[in-house]
């Protein structure tokens, strides 16, 4: 599946969408993102309609799965 072109400048921006969600971190999908949100793995808000994502939560959520580089 070809990624949605994103026209504005997503490390500004504080709420995003799931395009722009995905875009942020790079990978991911639709279905992906529905799988974080029902297990309670990614923090999201919702409107009426709309899902939105706060970038400092995307962060938050990468952070999680840090891992230490491998020594040689």
């Amino acid at each position: 599946m070809e990624r949605p072109q994103v026209i504005c400048d997503l490390n500004t921006k504080t709420w995003l969408n799931l395009e722009e969600a995905i875009a942020y971190l790079g990978f991911g999908s639709r279905k992906q993102f529905q799988y974080w949100r029902e297990e309670g793995l990614l923090t999201f808000y919702q409107g009426k309609k709309n899902i939105t994502y706060k970038r400092s939560d995307l962060d938050k959520f990468m952070e999680r799965y840090r891992h230490a580089a491998f020594a040689k």
